[in-house]
């Protein structure tokens, strides 16, 4: 397991361009009232493959957005749900209690899909690794270096993988729905889970996804 270094992480930080202030909208700034985020520039990712084989893809809340269950009514489908900006939700409001969360505890981010289709999309893998656990609504995948990266609402029936299988960067998983105990707009939950120091100690913790994903995404779009 490596040790990711703030300073390290530093170094590739977070920088919209000017043509995509209208397609990013910057890390921590959640919606209003739903939390408070981490607005740190740095990318903890910079060697990822975007989670998504392919764009558009569109990273918001599926929660406080309309369709999801914190989200006033209307349709999981709205185009407000699939057009930019992209937001942050990492720390957003839910029963989890993350050590780098003041206020919530979402330890990912959510991503729609180009459509609003289940079972259509696939979701790919972000480096070389393992299959290190296939659950009961996602998969993790283990990176040589120790970094778990986790799928949740797949199509488990679309699964390409098993457990210990290993994994090239960029091949795919699974299939992109709404798989889970009840209700739930389509959507891809990613998350990353790294070591770093924190109170003077190692602790395996959830790393704010956003900005690997900003700049993974840039690298299959542009």
């Amino acid at each position: 397991m490596r040790f990711i270094s703030l300073c390290l992480a530093l170094a590739f930080s977070f920088s919209a361009q000017a043509d995509d202030t209208s397609r990013f909208m910057m890390p921590g700034d959640l919606i209003e009232n739903t939390g408070q985020g981490v607005a740190s520039h740095a990318i903890y990712f910079p060697q990822m493959r975007f989670p998504v084989e392919s764009g558009p893809a569109y990273a918001n809340s599926h929660a406080y957005a309309p369709g999801g269950f914190k989200g006033n009514g209307g349709s999981e489908c709205d185009p407000a749900n699939y057009s930019y900006p992209w937001r942050d939700n990492f720390c957003e409001f839910r029963k989890a209690d993350l050590p780098l969360c003041a206020s919530g505890g979402h330890q990912g981010q959510d991503i729609r899909p180009a459509t609003c289709e289940a079972s259509k999309h696939w979701a790919v893998a972000a480096e070389d690794g393992i299959v290190a656990h296939v659950g009961r609504f996602g998969v993790t995948i283990q990176s040589p270096t120790g970094t778990l990266y986790r799928y949740v609402h797949l199509d488990m029936k679309t699964l390409q993988v098993k457990p210990m299988d290993k994994i090239a960067k960029g091949s795919r998983i699974g299939k992109i729905s709404n798989n889970w105990l009840g209700p739930l707009p389509i959507h891809l939950h990613f998350d990353a889970k790294d070591t770093i120091m924190l109170n003077g100690e190692p602790k395996a913790v959830f790393l704010p996804p956003y900005t690997s994903l900003v700049a993974s995404y840039q690298l299959i779009m542009d």
